[in-house]
């Protein structure tokens, strides 16, 4: 097994490594390291849509807040 470096230049691939003559004819697997297109990038979800607000959940965060300033060490 061998690995190159090499550039793609249209429907061909150009190395400029020697050792690469004693291959000549071999099955050959090509890894592209470089995205040629921009990555499709996704929506942010809005959680709130999931979300029913609920009486017990309205005083929450002042509930955790009194939880934090009255912890002993």
């Amino acid at each position: 097994m061998l690995v190159v470096k090499g550039i793609i230049q249209g429907n061909t691939i150009v190395v400029e490594d020697e050792d690469i003559k004693a291959f000549d004819g071999k099955d050959v697997i090509i890894t592209i390291l470089d995205y040629p297109y921009q990555q499709i990038k996704r929506k942010d979800i809005n959680f709130d849509k999931f979300v029913k607000p609920t009486e017990r959940g309205q005083n929450v965060d002042s509930y955790i807040k009194e939880l934090r300033e009255n912890v002993r060490l």
